[in-house]
């Protein structure tokens, strides 16, 4: 996953503009352009022909 697509809007923690990463509610200003260094994301695998959450840290290196 690119880190580009990897904004509080698309987490799965993300509950309209509040994100449940921690345990307490934290209010986004913008979720569109917030980009995130502990989100959780959905991402298509082709091992298991599924979509599967995809963490933080195991983006693609774009050069």
């Amino acid at each position: 996953m690119k880190r580009s697509v990897m904004l509080c809007s698309t987490c799965i923690k993300m509950d309209g503009d509040v994100c449940r990463l921690g345990p307490a509610p934290l209010e986004i200003e913008e979720p569109g352009k917030h980009w995130c260094a502990q989100g959780v994301w959905h991402q298509w695998s082709e091992r298991y022909q599924e979509m599967e959450p995809f963490y933080w840290g195991e983006w693609e290196e774009v050069v």
